[in-house]
Order: structure tokens, then sequence, then C-alpha cells
């Protein structure tokens, strides 16, 4: 009979409720199985993953569930070749972590490269909503697959879509499985750098409660939870269920909380960034800025060729002269002291599991989650704020012809400032804060995933699982919603003298609301999963009984978007796309099996061949549009004895590229460049060339066109990997893996500007990008006959930007997505475990390892391969954490290392002037966290509880400086916040 759709062993009557299992759970020790306090608690404790692996020829007369693991589709067997990681409740506990991604980040594996991270990216594109993923190996987010339960789940985001990493509550999840390697044939697309699985907690009699408050990211953190569950039995046919409820409400930090992420870097050995080039962090009254081409500015090195004059304080902002003006003395503010590294943050998150038997062969089973997050960041940007450059005329204009009208002389005007033609237009770096307030991320993510299915047992031992999948994700990726400043609005009210920048009095309400409006980029993305397999044995070995699987797959996705925002000179809000314009759908249709060969046991008695296993599984993925794959892998693992265990697996994997990646109509852009450098005049039409005392360069006028592509693939990997365990007595035990990946066609949209202005024949490596153009019969910008190539490019969507003269178009460079970049990576995974048993107790030590041996890149299809292994970008070299714990009558403490190596900063510029330099070494980056806690039981309703204290980065150590023009640390491989603390208390009833 089934009692419980479990996948983890466990003994019959261990249930949360009881005491004893209560302390069992509550002892927060170090990773490493929790030791019983004493004999008595010791057999009610619950086995780990890592003892249920080592325990499987246990005569256990109590009632055993052994189900499908991470990696495999059949039940009961461990994955063959492919090493797997463990993070226990245990080990979750005792990071002190707030969230699932931070906890997986701990693992040496991880390199968490781009921007999908909490931090200092509420203005990327790529990451307004501040969702989380995990980027194994540093190959991309994207070559990461999550998994709940062994479930795929929704995507989310708009322009960029992925798989959210915080998908359930932490005190939902009973462990969280890694497998470092490719698993397309078990999985499907995106597992190329390997698998995360959250697995939820199933059986649980009783209440507990808990509450957690931190500041591990910056703002004060404070999440109660309550986790309830129960068990029957009706008839004879066992049934439980476990909801789980976690609430989070995280303060903001501002960026100027921390000397390491204000604008002004110097007190830290940084530059002072608020002033770059031409870009200033104006103050109220603000700054006049006269470029100066080819001289560089002494005083202010950090303005490049630009020469800055202070505006004095005005009322009016008439009358001002040059003797009024303060030369290189600008009026500046620290933004940071207005900008969130961290937003708001408000969350609710639900989880829930059913199980119940129908019959002693058949039972159904229900899980599903809900989130609802909220963030709140506050922002000033050049992009959308109220600091901005804009330009003072010398003659407002007329609104009816929008051109300078000479009969009314803007008063405001100031005239002979050097380096500003009579009559040219001033720029003025303008403050209008004060009559804005600052903007805001006002970012909101609602989704959820509900899977239904059944098992059953089959005659011969075999057994059945289906299940249905729906998912649904709305997310506001990009929401400036009320207060997005619409820089032509703005410049239109100073060219029309409704609003004056060189005056300091705030913009009246009437004009406010002429400026003003949204900017919003809306995701809409869905899941539906059909999934039927069937496993079971085939026929006995000699080395044991050789097992299978097989099943089939149907899921179909769908991503629209709605993007908009107010724009233009009359602030008019207007949709670029919405779902009927942009909605995209694909249908994946998949087959797998898998067999799995037990060629020699123990018994057979072969020398140096204790026990030597076979595992083949392949996969076909068919896909509605971009094509099809087959993918196999094949894992080895042979027991030489007691104390040495050889593994090996090979294998290929791919990525599909998403629906945004191929969805014009979700995101496109295409650009005129007019005039730009024409490096082909002999092959591309020019407009115009300089005489060639002026340098003799000729321009013309070039389509570029960037983002989406309907025409590429899936991207393509071959993993495969060595290693060994050896355990040279008891409680001791060493693991290392060497891995190696070929990763191909990747999706990239190429630098085809850059390559363009190299030159013929191979412009760079981009000659297939260089488009030449031929229209005909040309009589103005949009009249002519097109070239067929440009006009089939003008018939697909362009959602930003337009071709505006088509007919002067003489080159296309085609920047979109493409498949032609491929890594090559190798690398070892090391680990050390060693047990001490004490009285009462236990002192456990650990190390594991990552270390990167090669991370080489080809930029183009068929150029060289270049080793970017530890530059600040990439996979760094060194990754590893140690750690040391006991654990004695309910006290427990743990002490991590964490050391993160030394790597070269390949955008290295000198503080003083921004100017460019040679690649500078980043200093190695060691920090320590400490945790202390009790676990105790009582008599009566409260059975059980827990108190611990964590202190990360314990003797508050520094990052380590790494200078750019757009900082001074390097976020993917360090944090400043400092000495930072978790408290946390639970109770079970």
């Amino acid at each position: 009979m089934k009692t419980s759709r479990d996948d983890i062993r466990l003994t019959a009557g261990l249930r949360i409720g009881t005491s004893a299992f209560a302390m069992a759970v509550g002892a927060l020790t170090l990773p490493a199985v929790a030791h019983a306090q004493d004999s008595a608690q010791s057999a009610q404790t619950a086995t780990s993953a890592d003892d249920a692996d080592n325990t499987d020829n246990t005569d256990d007369t109590e009632n055993v569930i052994i189900v499908t693991g991470t990696g495999t589709n059949i039940s009961g067997v461990k994955p063959v070749g492919s090493e797997a990681i463990t993070i226990d409740r245990e080990k979750i506990l005792a990071t002190g972590k707030t969230s699932a991604a931070d906890v997986v980040r701990t693992l040496p594996q991880v390199r968490s490269l781009g921007n999908l991270q909490e931090g200092g990216t509420q203005a990327s594109g790529d990451n307004a909503q501040q969702g989380n993923a995990i980027n194994l190996r540093g190959l991309g987010a994207a070559a990461t697959l999550v998994l709940v339960d062994g479930h795929r789940v929704v995507a989310t985001g708009a322009a960029n879509s992925f798989t959210e990493a915080n998908q359930v509550p932490l005190a939902a999840i009973e462990r969280i499985e890694v497998i470092a390697d490719g698993a397309s044939a078990i999985y499907g697309s995106d597992a190329v750098a390997g698998v995360v699985n959250y697995v939820l907690r199933k059986d649980f009699d009783g209440v507990e409660t808990s509450l957690r408050a931190s500041n591990s990211t910056g703002g004060w953190e404070y999440t109660p939870s309550i986790t309830a569950g129960t068990h029957w039995d009706l008839g004879g046919r066992a049934g439980n269920i476990i909801v789980s409820y976690e609430y989070t409400h995280r303060d903001p930090y501002l960026r100027s909380e921390s000397p390491w992420t204000r604008q002004d870097l110097r007190s830290v050995g940084g530059p002072d960034l608020r002033i770059n080039g031409a870009t200033n962090s104006a103050g109220s009254p603000g700054n006049i800025v006269v470029g100066t081409p080819g001289v560089n500015n002494t005083t202010l090195p950090l303005a490049g060729a630009n020469v800055y004059y202070g505006l004095p304080a005005s009322e009016t902002g008439v009358g001002l002269t040059v003797d009024d003006l303060r030369l290189n003395d600008p009026n500046l503010i620290d933004t940071s002291y207005y900008t969130d590294y961290i937003g708001k943050l408000e969350r609710h998150h639900v989880s829930a599991f059913f199980n119940q038997d129908v019959n002693d062969w058949l039972s159904v089973f229900a899980q599903g989650s809900y989130s609802h997050r909220h963030t709140y960041s506050r922002q000033i940007s050049s992009a959308a704020g109220s600091i901005m450059n804009v330009t003072v005329p010398a003659y407002f204009i007329d609104p009816d012809t929008m051109e300078a009208d000479l009969s009314r002389p803007n008063p405001a005007y100031i005239s002979d400032i050097p380096g500003v033609a009579p009559g040219d237009p001033i720029t003025v770096g303008y403050n209008f804060l004060e009559s804005t307030g600052v903007q805001n991320w006002d970012n909101t993510v609602k989704d959820y995933n509900v899977t239904a299915g059944f098992e059953v047992d089959l005659p011969s031992s075999w057994s059945g699982e289906g299940y249905y999948t729906h998912g649904y994700d709305a997310s506001c990726n990009y929401c400036n919603l009320g207060n997005n400043i619409d820089l032509d609005a703005l410049q239109y009210l100073i060219n029309t003298g409704e609003i004056n920048p060189l005056s300091t009095a705030p913009i009246s309400q009437a004009n406010l609301a002429r400026i003003q409006g949204d900017n919003i980029q809306r995701g809409y993305n869905t899941f539906d999963d059909w999934v039927l397999k069937f496993d079971g044995p085939l026929f006995e070995l000699p080395g044991g009984t050789v097992r299978a699987a097989f099943g089939g797959e149907i899921a179909k996705i769908a991503n629209w978007n709605e993007n908009g925002a107010n724009r233009g000179p009359f602030n008019e809000f207007a949709l670029d796309t919405d779902k009927e314009r942009s909605i995209g759908r694909r249908t994946i249709k998949s087959t797998f099996g898998e067999l799995y060969i037990p060629l020699v046991s123990a018994d057979m008695e072969i020398p140096a061949v204790q026990e030597l296993t076979l595992d083949g599984a392949v996969r076909y993925d068919d896909y509605s549009d971009v094509g099809s794959t087959t993918n196999p892998k094949i894992g080895v693992t042979w027991i030489v004895n007691d104390i040495l265990t050889l593994r090996g697996s090979w294998g290929t994997s791919f990525r599909a590229p998403s629906l945004p990646d191929v969805n014009p109509s979700a995101i496109s852009a295409g650009f005129p460049l007019d005039p730009f450098p024409n490096s082909w005049p002999d092959g591309i039409a020019s407009d115009f060339c300089l005489p060639p005392a002026a340098g003799g360069t000729c321009f013309t006028t070039a389509a570029l066109f960037v983002l989406a592509n309907p025409d590429i693939g899936p991207e393509k990997a071959t993993n495969w990997s060595i290693g060994a365990d050896f355990e040279p007595v008891n409680n001791l035990r060493l693991s290392g893996t060497y891995y190696n990946i070929s990763y191909t066609d990747r999706i990239v949209g190429p630098d085809v500007t850059t390559g363009f202005l190299a030159g013929p024949p191979d412009f760079g490596g981009y000659a297939p990008f260089v488009i030449p153009v031929n229209n005909t019969d040309v009589t103005g910008p949009t009249t002519c006959t097109l070239d067929p190539t440009l006009q089939a490019f003008l018939n697909r969507p362009i959602l930003y930007g337009g071709i505006t003269n088509p007919c002067g178009v003489n080159v296309i460079l085609d920047g979109r997505y493409t498949n032609f970049a491929a890594t090559k990576q190798d690398g070892v995974d090391a680990s050390i475990d060693y047990l001490v048993p004490i009285t009462e107790g236990s002192v456990n030590f650990n190390l594991s390892v990552n270390t990167v041996l090669h991370n080489k890149q080809q930029v183009l299809d068929g150029g060289p391969f270049i080793d970017v292994k530890n530059h600040q970008d990439q996979p760094i070299e060194w990754r590893a954490r140690g750690s040391v714990s006991g654990n004695w009558r309910g006290f427990n403490a743990t002490l991590f290392a964490n050391y993160t190596g030394s790597y070269y900063n390949y955008q290295a510029v000198n503080p003083v002037d921004n100017s460019v330099i040679d690649p500078q070494k980043v200093d190695s980056w060691t920090t320590f966290d400490l945790t202390l806690g009790y676990t105790g039981q009582t008599e009566g309703f409260l059975k059980g509880y827990r108190l611990s204290v964590t202190a990360q980065n314990l003797f508050d150590k520094d990052p380590p400086l790494m200078v750019t023009a757009n900082g001074a640390f390097n976020s993917s491989y360090s944090n400043m916040y400092g000495r930072t603390f978790t408290l946390q208390a639970s109770t079970t009833f």
C-alpha cells in the first residue's frame, strides 16, 4: 500500500509532530547528518538522503518508501556516474540564508554572474523586477534547470525569460538536490550545466511556527512562517496533507548606507562617479556643460573633454551672465542618498502537498505553490528621472511648426559662453528632484504552479505515474509608474519657454502632468505539461535486476508582453505591444527511456569489482518552432571495494531558445545609424566623405537590427566527467570529480557595429552580418524600390525604434540573436567530510572546492578559442566553502569559511580620470560565518523549540577593490553588507 508519495526513504511512524523528531529536525548542524543526542533519539532520527543511499541493502522490516530521485527516471536507484549534492534541512537552516536561491549560491559550483540577482539591478533591462536565478558553472542562468519535486515550473519575465529560483518558501523545503552535470537525457531543455531540484516536505503531523529576522541583504527582513500537516486512515487507505505559508517583509537599503555603493567612491579608492564625461549628478541649481573635443579637462579629469560651469541659485533663471558662472566648480549631489540598492519587499508564499491512497494499487496526489512578490525601489535615473541633461535654446520654438521663432528670443539664454557658438543651444545638467520626487520601480510578480496526478502499481512490480502541471506567471518587470519622465515632453516645454532649467523654482503641477507618466513592461507566461511514465524490472542478471523506465511528455508554453510608455513632446501614452500582437506559443512533444544495468555485484566475488553498474538514458524533444533534438547519456559506477568507488558519465544536452528570443513581436528593435563611418566605400555607397585634410572619412547610412530572431535554434552541449569517492576509514569521505563541457551554438547578439568599423574583407569576423543594400528608383527617404533583403527585414515586427528613412539605407548590420558562440570549460569538484562521534553528540569537518581549469570562449564560429577564466565577468578559478560543526545535548555550533579566489579586472580604469588602464588583479576574498543554536523539547502542548543566531561575514571583511567606470567592487563575487545577523526561532506543536 502506498502511504506517501515521498522521494526519500522514510520509516513508518516517523512524524515531525513527535517531540524526539522535532529535536532532530531542529539541530542546526554543519553539512552532515545530525547525530543523536542519546540512543533513544538516535533510533528515531530521520535518515538523510546521503545515508539512505548508503543503506540500500539494509534489511528493514519497517515500511520503506523508495521513489525516484533527482537525475534518474527509475525509482529506487541512485543516479549512476554523476555525483549528487544534497543540502538537507539542517544544512539549509545552518546557513542562515533567507531564501532558497541564496542557499544554493553557497555551493562552490555556482558562479553568480549576470543580473539575475537582487542588489543594484533595478535599472537593468534584464532584471528590473529583482528576480533570482541560479548560474551553475557560470555558463548562464538559462543553462541551469530549476525543478520543484522533479517537475518543471512556469517561467517568468518579459524580454528576458528565466525560471525564478525562489519558487517555494524555505519553510516548505525538505532538501535541495543538485546535479552539476548535463541532464537533458532525463529532463530536456536547459539542463546543460546541471539541475537544481527543491524537494518539498511531505510527511508531517502537527504544527510548526517560525520567525526569522535578518539584515543579510542590508535592510532588515522579517519572515514569519507556519507549516501544518496531518495524516489519516480511511478504512486502510492512508492519506496526508501539508501546507506551508511564509510572509516576508524587507526594508529598503539605500546605496548611501555603504561607502561601496555611493556615487562618490573616493573613500574606498574608487572614482567619483558624480561626473562621468558630460553626464553629471547635478544639484539644484545645476550646471552648464560645454564639450571641448580633443581637449580634456585637467581640473575635473572625470569630465573628460568637457568644461563645467556651476550655475548660481536663481528663482527666475533670467538675466544670468557668463560672470555669474563658476568655471569647473559644478553643483553636484550623490544620488545614492535617493537610490535603493535593495528595494522594499513584500512577499507571500504558499505551498501545499496532498496524497491519498485510493486502494492497494492506486494513489492520487496534488501539490501546488503560489507566490505574490512586490518589490518597490527608489531611484534617480538619467533615463527616466529627475536629473538629466537638457538644452536651453537661444530662441523659443513655434508650437505649430516646431521650428525656432526668431521673434521670440529666450530671456534666460546666456551668451558668450566659451565654446558655445552664438545662437547654439546650451547643455544644462538639470535637477528637478524637488518637483518630482525620486522615481520608482514598482514591480509585482504573481505566479502559481499546480500539479495533480496519480501513481499506480502494475503487475510484475512495475509502476506508473501520470501528472498534469499548470503554471501561470504575471510580472511587471519594468514598471515606473506615475513619475516616469518623458524627456521629449520636458525638452518641448523648455523649447516653448514653459520650463526654465536655469531657475531653481519648482515646476508647476500643471507642467508636471505634461512630463510625467508611466513606463511599463509587463510579462505573462503560461505552462501546461502532461507527463506519463512507467518503470520497473525487466530481468535478472548475476549482478542484480535490470530495470527500465520510459514515458512521454507534452508541454505547451506561451509568453506575451505589454510594453508602453508616455512618449513624445505631448507626453502621450502608447502601447508598443500587447497580448494580441506579441503572444508566442510553443508545443514540445517528448519521449524518453532509461535502462539501469547492474553488471556485477558483491556476490559474484570478482576481484577489484565489488559492484559495476551501467545506466543509459535517451530523450527526444520535438519543438513546434525551433526543430528537434535527441540527447543520450551514459553513466557508469564502479565500486572497487569498501574503500574506493570510481564513476563517470558522458552525454549531450541542449537549451532551446526562450520564446522572447525567437519572437520579434515580444522584443525587437531597429535603428538607423546616420551618418555612420563607412569602412567599405568601394562596396557600400557613401552619403558623403570628408576632404583629405579633415581625415577623408566617408559616411553612409546603416540600418541596425537587434534582439529576437525567429531563425535561431537550440544551443548544444557535450558533457563528460570522471570521479572517485575514497573512504579509507569510518566517517571519512574524500570525493573528486573532473568535468568537461563543450557548449556550442550559443545564442548571442553579434557585435556587428564594431565589426563593421574593422573593415573588409572579414569585418572582424562578422562579415556574414554585414549585408550591402541596393535600393533603386530612389526619389525620397521613403519612396523607392527597396532591396528585397531590406524589405524582408522591414516586414518583420520592429518593436522599438524604426527605420524612418529606408530608401537611404546602404547597408544592413544584423545584430539579432544568432547561434555562433561557443564555450569549452573543464574543472574539478572536490570535497572532504569527516565525522567524529563524541558522547551525546558529534563533531564534523567539511571542505568543498571547485576549481575551473579552463574556460575558453569562441566569439565567432571558426574563430580562435580564448581562455577567459578569471576575467571579472567570467567564471573564476577557485571557490571553496569549509566548515567545522559540533552538536552536544541540544547545543550546536557551526563555523563556515568562504573563499573566493583572485581574478583580473579587464575593465579597469584610473579612478582619477576613468581612463582605461591595464588589467588589474582583484584580491581573493575570505569570510567566515558562525551559527549558534539550541534545540529543546518539552512535555505537553509545546513539543519542541529551536533558537539560533547566525553572524555572516563574522569579521566584517570589506569586499576586494575592483575599480571600473561604474563602481568599486564586483557584486558577482563579493558583497558590501559587512557583518550581518540572522535570528531564527521555531516551535513545534
